[in-house]
């Protein structure tokens, strides 16, 4: 078989522990990579996914990656990285329990990161004692009231008796025949790095899928970033040696000169380190997740998954007043708002992905730690000024002075009054008109004359303090 004829679609298998996920990848499955079913030492003394799992197979013209992640709350950051290269999603539900904590968190990631198309499987039919097409509709009732709504693809399955693959099999294909997959053939190589390790005699391994451009025997990648550098010896899609590879494909690539100990995932393989931001502080837009319920105050710790990377980071949202920065606390109601996110750590961005996940993954994995999506509008070589409103307290001291309305407390000194003249201030007075005296007193302005006020009523003064924002 030409493997790298085949048109190449990759899919993310989602659901919540114990689901089945890894079990209907083995089922589909023909091919199976390096970093396969539950390859990780871990995942097998503990009997769980606990990394990214990279399987294929063959239907009809496309080579179909199988990119299963794990459904443990604890790793559900390795979960949102494998959005980075996946084009469409099946989410696996065990038909015995109904969509779970993280089968919904995994929605909120695949809906936040732009996955716009998802096919639907109720697994371990063989121990389900009720009537399935009753429970495929109770299904679609649940997706009626997510974004993706009840119209998907539902298929039920047993991956332990291998029912229902067939059919499976026909959904996927109706599926991705449906797919628009624009790939970027042209111009420069940018490949996310998901495993890399060591293999005696031939040096460093490289595994990845390529994100654009076409690699070639002998080109010469440069690996961020660590900022080392090496020649491609070999390249392989799915254990078959080839010259070449293309916008799409999965690959393994064997680079002479690399120190693989160097490497983590989250570097990019590229011939053109132009293409990427190296920073820990950005402006962005954020499109609040309508289930999260915490409020985001000014500074709120937050987890920031930007490719195959999750990080630690802190958030200031803001809104804009005169091209002025004003600090804000966001209620769990507010769709849409602008802040700087400052990183724990500087991380490489390539410039053409804008798109983040943004996540509390401090709060009890019983409750939903996706706060939504973020898209970059400006990277920041410093943190930028802020301003926030400080609040000065006064009170009438004479209502009925001829000179008029006299109020203390708003300065400590006759210099201090000078300074706030023409101060506006909250309703019902509208600002500060003079000095009076030489110990601080102002005469403020009233909006309506004929409204009572006595002594000792308050005078709030509002004003507009900058400030710096700090890396931590």
């Amino acid at each position: 078989m030409e493997i790298e004829k085949k048109i190449p679609v990759h899919i993310g298998l989602f659901g919540h522990i114990d689901c089945g996920k890894t079990a209907i990848a083995e089922v589909l499955s023909e091919i199976i990579s390096t970093a396969g079913i539950d390859a990780h030492p871990q995942s097998k003394e503990r009997g769980i996914t606990i990394d990214l799992g990279f399987t294929s197979f063959v239907l009809d013209k496309y080579l179909i990656t199988l990119v299963d992640s794990p459904g443990h709350a604890d790793l559900i950051k390795i979960s949102a990285s494998s959005v980075e290269i996946i084009d469409y999603a099946l989410v696996i539900i065990d038909i015995n329990k109904g969509p779970q904590v993280q089968t919904g968190e995994h929605l909120v990631i695949i809906q936040s990161l732009k996955i716009e198309k998802i096919l639907v499987v109720l697994n371990k039919i063989d121990l389900f004692t009720g009537n399935v097409k009753d429970e495929i509709e109770k299904t679609r009732r649940f997706f009626n009231s997510t974004s993706f709504g009840s119209d998907i693809p539902i298929y039920a399955v047993s991956a332990r008796s291998k029912s229902g693959f067939e059919d499976l099999k026909l959904g996927i294909l109706e599926m991705i025949s449906s797919l628009e997959i624009k790939r970027t053939i042209d111009g420069s190589i940018v490949i996310p790095i998901d495993h890399h390790f060591p293999i005696k005699g031939m040096g460093a391994i490289l595994t990845g899928t390529i994100m654009r451009g076409i690699i070639k025997l002998n080109d010469n990648l440069e690996i961020l970033p660590i900022k080392s550098s090496g020649r491609v010896k070999s390249i392989q899609i799915f254990h078959q040696n080839v010259n070449s590879a293309k916008a799409g494909d999965r690959i393994g690539i064997n680079i002479k000169g690399l120190d693989v100990r160097k490497v983590f995932r989250g570097c990019y393989a590229t011939n053109n380190p132009e293409l990427f931001d190296f920073c820990d502080t950005i402006e962005v837009t954020v499109n609040n997740n309508e289930l999260f319920k915490p409020k985001t105050g000014f500074g709120t710790q937050i987890h920031i998954t930007i490719g195959m990377v999750t990080v630690v980071g802190n958030i200031y949202p803001f809104y804009e007043r005169e091209g002025k920065r004003i600090q804000i606390a966001i209620s769990n109601n507010e769709a849409d708002f602008k802040a700087i996110i400052i990183l724990k750590e500087r991380i490489l961005i390539p410039k053409e992905r804008t798109i983040m996940l943004l996540s509390r993954l401090d709060l009890p994995p019983t409750t939903l730690r996706i706060m939504g999506s973020a898209e970059i509008i400006k990277i920041h070589t410093v943190p930028p000024v802020f301003y926030k409103y400080k609040i000065k307290k006064g009170y009438i001291k004479n209502p009925e002075h001829p000179q008029g309305i006299i109020c203390t407390g708003l300065a400590q000194s006759g210099i201090g009054a000078k300074k706030i003249v023409g101060r506006k201030l909250e309703s019902p007075f509208t600002q500060i008109l003079n000095t009076f005296g030489t110990k601080g007193a102002v005469i403020v302005g009233i909006e309506n004359k004929n409204l009572p006020i006595k002594k000792g009523d308050p005078v709030l003064l509002k004003e507009l303090r900058s400030f710096q924002l700090k890396n931590i």
